[in-house]
C-alpha cells in the first residue's frame, strides 16, 4: 500500500504543476474567464502560493466577478503577499477599489511589507532604489526617442549621451557602495535595490564588470542575489570577449545589415536547459521580444 501511495503523488505533483501551467497560460493570453475557472479549479483541491492566489484574483477581477476576486486577493494577503506599491497600482484590480473589503485588504499587504523589511538597511534601500529610477526610466524611452527622431539623427544621439552621464554617476554611485559594503544582499535591501546593483554593472564597462562578477557569483550561491542576472552578466561578458555566450540573453544588431540578430551562443542544443536551471525562460519567447524566431530543436544532456 506504501508503494501504491508514492506512486499516487509522483503522478500528482507534475499534474497540478502543469494545471497551474495553464491557468497562467491563460491568463497571459487575456482569457480571463478561462482561466479563473482554471485557478478555482486546482485552488480548490490544493493550497497556492501567494502570486497563484493574486493572479486568481486578477483573472477573477477581469472575468467580472468581483466576490470570487476579493475571496483571492485575501488568501493572498493572508499567506503574506507583500507587494504594497504594486497592489495599488495594478489596473487589473481596479474594480475591487470601490468595494468595503479592498482597505482592510491593503492594510495586511502593508503590515506584511513592513514585517519582511523589519531588518533591512532602509537607507541603503532607498539610495539603490533611486539609482534604480535614473538607471530605468531614461533609458525605457529609447523606442519612442527613436520612432521620434529616427535611428542615427543627432537628436537620438544625444539622448544616448544623457544616458551615457547618467550611467556615469550611477556607477561611481554603486562602485562606492561595493567597495564599502560588498555586493548588498536582497535579506538587507530587498529584490528591487539588489538587481540596481547588478543593473549599474550590466550597463558599466567589461573591466568594471569583469572586477566585479565574483562578487555577484558569491551572492548568488549565498542566495542572496539572482542566477538569472548573474547567467545575464555572464553572457555580456563573454559577448564583449568574442567567445559564445551560454544563455543565448545577447542580441545585437548585425555590422553589415543592422537587423538585430542573436550573438552567437555554444552548445546552442542545451541552451534552454541551462536557462531553465538560472531561472530563464525557453529562448524561444525570449526572443520573440525582439522579433526573431529561434526553432533549433532543443534536447537535454
Amino acid at each position: 500500500m506504501r508503494h501504491i501511495t508514492l506512486l499516487f503523488c509522483l503522478f500528482t505533483l507534475p499534474l497540478t504543476a502543469q494545471t497551474f501551467d495553464r491557468a497562467d497560460s491563460l491568463y497571459q493570453a487575456q482569457a480571463y474567464q478561462a482561466s479563473a475557472e482554471a485557478f478555482t479549479e486546482v485552488l480548490d483541491n490544493e493550497e497556492g502560493d501567494v502570486y497563484q492566489y493574486y493572479t486568481a484574483a486578477c483573472a477573477w477581477a477581469q472575468a467580472g466577478d468581483t466576490t470570487q476576486s476579493l475571496n483571492y486577493l485575501q488568501q493572498a494577503a493572508t499567506n503574506g503577499y507583500r507587494h504594497a506599491d504594486y497592489i495599488e497600482r495594478d489596473t487589473n484590480l481596479i474594480s475591487l477599489h470601490s468595494t468595503a473589503a479592498w482597505p482592510a485588504i491593503v492594510t495586511t499587504v502593508e503590515a506584511n511589507l513592513t514585517e519582511y523589511e523589519k531588518d533591512y538597511d532602509h537607507a541603503l534601500k532607498d539610495r539603490l532604489e533611486r539609482i534604480y529610477l535614473e538607471d530605468q526610466v531614461i533609458r525605457q524611452l529609447w523606442e519612442d526617442a527613436e520612432k521620434r527622431f529616427g535611428r542615427d539623427t543627432e537628436e537620438t544621439k544625444y539622448f544616448w549621451e544623457v544616458v551615457g552621464r547618467q550611467d556615469s554617476i550611477n556607477e561611481l554611485a554603486v562602485i562606492g557602495i561595493i567597495e564599502e559594503r560588498g555586493w548588498p544582499a536582497t535579506s538587507l535591501v530587498g529584490d528591487k535595490a539588489n538587481r540596481t546593483v547588478w543593473l549599474v554593472i550590466q550597463h558599466a564597462d567589461v573591466e568594471l564588470q569583469e572586477k566585479y562578477l565574483p562578487l555577484l557569483q558569491t551572492s548568488v550561491a549565498a542566495g542572496e542575489s539572482s542566477g538569472s542576472n548573474l547567467a545575464l552578466l555572464e553572457d555580456r561578458i563573454l559577448m564583449r570577449r568574442g567567445e559564445p555566450q551560454i544563455y543565448g540573453s545577447q542580441v545585437r544588431s548585425n555590422s553589415e545589415t543592422g537587423e538585430l540578430e542573436v550573438y552567437k551562443i555554444a552548445d546552442p542544443e542545451h541552451v534552454d536547459q541551462r536557462r531553465a536551471e538560472v531561472g530563464l525562460g525557453p529562448l524561444k519567447s525570449y526572443l520573440a521580444r525582439f522579433g526573431l524566431e529561434w526553432s533549433l530543436p532543443q534536447s537535454e544532456r
